[in-house]
C-alpha cells in the first residue's frame, strides 16, 4: 500500500511541475506580448511606416497597416526571446562556487 501512494506522490509531483512550467510559459508570452503593445505604440508615434520603408537601404513598398503589423511582431518575438533567456537563467542551478560563497557567508 505504501508503494502505492508514493507512486501517485511522484504521479501528482511530475503534473504539478508541468503545470507550474506551463503557466510561466503563459506568463512569459503574455507579459512580452503587452510589452510589445506598448513598444509598438510608442515607437509608432515618432516614426511613420510608410516613410521608414521609403529610406531603407532597399526601398521597400509598405502601408501603414503592414508596418505596424511587422513591427509589432518583430516587438513581441524580440521581447519573447528575451524573458524566455531571462527564465532560463532564473532556473538554472547554482555553481559550486555561490555554493560554497553562500555558505561562508552563514
Amino acid at each position: 500500500m505504501n508503494d502505492c501512494s508514493n507512486l501517485q506522490d511522484i504521479d501528482f509531483n511530475k503534473r504539478q511541475i508541468k503545470r507550474i512550467f506551463y503557466r510561466r510559459l503563459a506568463v512569459v508570452i503574455w507579459v512580452s506580448f503587452i510589452v510589445a503593445a506598448i513598444q509598438t505604440m510608442a515607437f509608432f508615434a515618432a516614426f511613420e511606416p510608410e516613410l521608414m520603408g521609403q529610406l531603407a537601404t532597399f526601398s521597400v513598398d509598405i502601408t501603414a497597416i503592414e508596418g505596424y503589423t511587422f513591427g509589432f511582431i518583430f516587438f513581441w518575438l524580440f521581447n519573447l526571446v528575451t524573458a524566455v533567456m531571462v527564465g532560463l537563467v532564473m532556473v538554472l542551478p547554482r555553481t559550486k562556487l555561490a555554493k560554497g560563497m553562500r555558505s561562508n557567508q552563514d
